[in-house]
């Protein structure tokens, strides 16, 4: 079975997520409901690329202050 793992800089702070989602798309949503309590408005995803050239650990880049990394794990 797939987990996936969030870490996130918002607002330029470093967040931990001490939660593993079932799937990427779930780690997703759960970091733009994060940045929609958090009163971050209208973010998007600008640039997407793979850490060290791994396909399962991603970083998602909104802008300079807010970005967030989604990486594949053991189960």
């Amino acid at each position: 079975m797939k987990r996936y793992t969030l870490q996130a800089v918002v607002d330029g702070e470093v967040v931990g997520f001490n939660k593993k989602f079932a799937s990427r798309n779930k780690a997703i949503d759960y970091m733009f409901n994060y940045y929609s309590k958090h009163y971050i408005q209208n973010m998007q995803v600008d640039e997407e690329y793979y850490v060290n050239g791994n396909e399962h650990d991603i970083e998602y880049v909104c802008d300079y202050y807010n970005r967030f990394r989604i990486a594949r794990v053991a189960a």
